[in-house]
């Protein structure tokens, strides 16, 4: 990737400028963005492959592994729908980039930033199954559900692809940019605004439930960071004229979007993740002795009687992993961690 003002940049910037649009030309601030992001994705594959490794380890189950890297792949796929057409990188150069329709509606908006965050919304939802009504999540509800949603994600991805290119979003050789028109971006954010009002009605209903293992602060997490997200994007999209002609605008967008939805995965993901690496035993003790401490044995579809004889689970409820004092021997459980199979599965995500 050349930096240097060709006739070409120049004649784009002065074509931007007599169009009334002040346009920065692609330079290294873009590609360290480019290069920061990309490199924080790839630490988290290195971690997502050592939980999806680790997938039978209880604490880390119950969050679902599989869903959690499917999150990681649409992550990815919305960072490159939000590169490709966010203005850091010349289009020009390739075909596929010059495709609007597909790197802005599908991989930027429904297999990227709907599909994360929806499948964050979808989990506040299944928290509200569990503590709420006292159903575990699994099963039909937990399939249809998901289903549901995926299935609006392409219905809108496909009505979106078929209708004309002048009613959403189509390349512009001129400015070398994906131009998207003003009611498809109000479309767009109307998704992403519903969005985040039902994890708001769903953490409004939540507030008084007790929880067992930092639900709360992965539901406040989720409602703070789509707030952000949705606040950011309608600012660079309705307010900001052409913003990924901004340098400033369209890396700022993109910092908020991946960091962003980068820390409400490790909020869910780092305490059983790094307990496993190095509390593993001492953890799982104090997990197990926590769920039936909280009597949440129903809700995460979790029967004690033919374990507790075996398993020696402590009395108080407030101990902490350092405090436990079992050890492997006190308690029956195989190698495999088939001893927890109904209670790891409890959850969709």
């Amino acid at each position: 990737m050349s930096f240097s003002l060709t006739q070409d940049e120049l004649t784009r910037i002065e074509t931007a400028q007599f169009l009334g649009i002040s346009l920065d030309p692609v330079g290294y601030v873009d590609l360290s963005t480019i290069v920061i992001l990309s490199s924080m994705y790839a630490i988290e594959f290195i971690a997502l492959c050592y939980q999806l490794h680790n997938r039978n380890y209880p604490p880390l189950k119950v969050k679902n592994v599989p869903v959690m890297f499917s999150l990681y792949l649409g992550a990815v796929c919305w960072l490159m729908g939000d590169i490709f057409t966010g203005g850091l990188v010349h289009l020009g150069q390739s075909p596929v980039l010059r495709a609007c329709k597909f790197t802005l509606i599908w991989c930027r908006a429904c297999m990227g930033a709907f599909y994360v965050t929806l499948m964050f919304a979808l989990r506040c939802y299944s928290l509200y199954h569990v503590f709420h009504r006292g159903k575990a999540f699994k099963g039909r509800t937990a399939l249809l559900s998901t289903a549901g949603t995926v299935l609006a994600i392409i219905l809108f991805g496909i009505i979106s692809t078929l209708v004309p290119t002048s009613m959403t979003t189509y390349y512009e050789d001129i400015l070398d940019i994906c131009y998207t028109t003003r009611n498809y971006i109000i479309s767009v954010l109307l998704v992403i605004w519903s969005i985040w009002g039902y994890v708001a009605i769903m953490s409004w209903r939540m507030r008084n439930i007790p929880f067992c293992f930092n639900e709360r602060i992965e539901i406040a997490s989720t409602f703070f960071v789509i707030l952000v997200i949705s606040v950011f994007n309608t600012v660079c999209l309705l307010v900001i004229p052409v913003y990924p002609a901004s340098r400033a605008w369209r890396n700022i967008l993109l910092y908020i979007n991946h960091v962003g939805a980068s820390t409400v995965y490790w909020i869910v993901m780092w305490e059983p993740t790094i307990n496993c690496i190095s509390n593993r035993e001492v953890y799982l003790n104090w997990w197990i002795s926590k769920l039936k401490g909280d009597s949440m044995e129903r809700q995460y579809d979790y029967s004690t009687e033919n374990k507790i004889d075996t398993m020696n689970l402590v009395n108080a409820p407030d101990m902490s992993p350092k405090e436990s004092s079992f050890t492997h021997s006190d308690m029956a459980i195989t190698d495999d961690g088939t001893e927890f199979t109904n209670l790891s599965q409890h959850m969709m995500v």
